[in-house]
């Protein structure tokens, strides 16, 4: 499908519609548009304009995510909304479709999002992927026995030294993004409750993971964000929170569906405070691929047979040989027999790991035998893929 004629960057002239079409999709007063825009920068936003005006509109950034140990290209998208006299006219349909495209011709392999309804995304090949949750617990539930070391308050807060932190547990997940430094702001100066206060782990050889929380409020305190590499650096910070046991009285933090605190805290009451799934869609077959790891140790070849209805160059079989941790991609011509075929949607939680192949042969999104599907559980194996932010 080509790119819509209508799509194009966002122009300072567009600032009135978007203000508009925000304000409708989303509620959002036209102010904190502004600051929006101020943060991520006017280059991040894509209009498609009808008759002169836009009526619809998003914002998109480059935003890798590791799977299997390795970063693979990736673009976030956010805010798409229409114009509600100019909904069911399919123009969010081809804004997406032209953003599918855009990310694709710029070398990105995924692309990301959150969203309130799937069928728009679905039917342009997006699917659930991932996880997002926020966990709770009472403060007690928390504590941990012994002295641990104090943490130590970051002051001036650093995002390079925190991201290089989170960088050191990304191989070990999947699905866990770069942040670029507006979402940096985004996470740790979230709207009016200020910016939050990072406390680093002290190591022998440097600081060893971090937590970012707000100042208590309403009976809770909310950790924005931490890096919890492993049990070492988990006691120092279930501590730290367990400490807040006089001024509220539940915790809240983001995590993977294995979180370490959960599975360390001394006592039960955590559970999911909030849960949400992300929908990833893989703009260029061969590229993704190619760019995640693998097992290693594992040698296999899976011949993909792949529709998409959208992007017509990932329509096709593909032949993925796995070897040493990485992946080799070659797009076949003939009739060679598939050991998977499947729909882009389906791929993509295959990709991630979000769904075993077993689960998405039930689910009518691929067809397999028995012996590709167990082939294909080896190559995609790993830890289920979860995302800290949210966008």
């Amino acid at each position: 499908m080509p790119a819509d004629p209508g799509y194009r960057p966002f122009a300072p002239a567009d600032a009135q519609a978007l203000a508009h079409l925000v304000r409708h999709g989303f509620g959002i007063p036209a102010e904190d548009v502004e600051g929006f825009r101020d943060l991520l920068g006017d280059h991040a936003f894509r209009v498609l304009v009808r008759n002169g005006r836009p009526v619809a509109s998003g914002a998109v950034w480059a935003m890798d995510q590791w799977f299997g140990g390795r970063r693979v290209p990736s673009l976030a998208v956010n805010q798409v909304t229409t114009d509600p006299a100019a909904r069911g006219r399919g123009a969010a349909t081809a804004l997406v479709t032209s953003v599918l495209e855009e990310a694709r011709a710029g070398g990105a392999a995924l692309c990301v999002l959150y969203s309130a309804t799937v069928p728009l995304y679905a039917k342009l090949g997006f699917a659930r992927a991932g996880s997002a949750f926020t966990w709770r617990a009472p403060p007690d539930a928390l504590a941990v026995g012994g002295a641990e070391a104090p943490l130590v308050r970051m002051d001036p807060l650093d995002a390079d030294l925190l991201a290089a932190l989170r960088r050191r547990e990304a191989p070990a997940a999947n699905g866990m993004a770069e942040r670029t430094e507006a979402m940096w702001t985004m996470l740790l100066r979230p709207g009016d409750e200020g910016p939050a206060d990072v406390f680093l782990v002290p190591g022998p050889g440097g600081p060893e993971g971090y937590v970012a929380v707000l100042p208590p409020r309403g009976g809770r305190l909310a950790a924005v964000d931490l890096c919890v590499p492993g049990r070492r650096a988990a006691r120092p910070i279930l501590g730290f929170l367990a400490g807040y046991r006089g001024l509220v009285d539940t915790v809240t933090w983001p995590g993977g569906p294995d979180d370490l605190l959960v599975h360390l805290a001394r006592d039960s009451g955590a559970g999911v405070a909030e849960w949400d799934e992300w929908l990833l869609r893989v703009v260029d077959v061969a590229a993704a691929l190619e760019a995640r790891g693998y097992p290693a140790g594992l040698e296999a070849t899976l011949v993909l047979d792949v529709g998409d209805p959208v992007l017509a160059a990932n329509h096709g079989r593909f032949r993925l040989t796995v070897a040493g941790g990485e992946g080799r991609v070659e797009r076949l011509s003939g009739e060679e027999p598939a050991d998977l075929t499947l729909s882009v949607a389906a791929l993509a939680p295959l990709f991630s790991g979000h769904l075993a192949p077993a689960a998405l042969r039930r689910t009518g999104g691929l067809d397999g035998g028995d012996a590709a599907l167990a082939m294909a559980a080896l190559v995609f194996a790993g830890p289920r893929p979860w995302m800290a932010d949210r966008f």
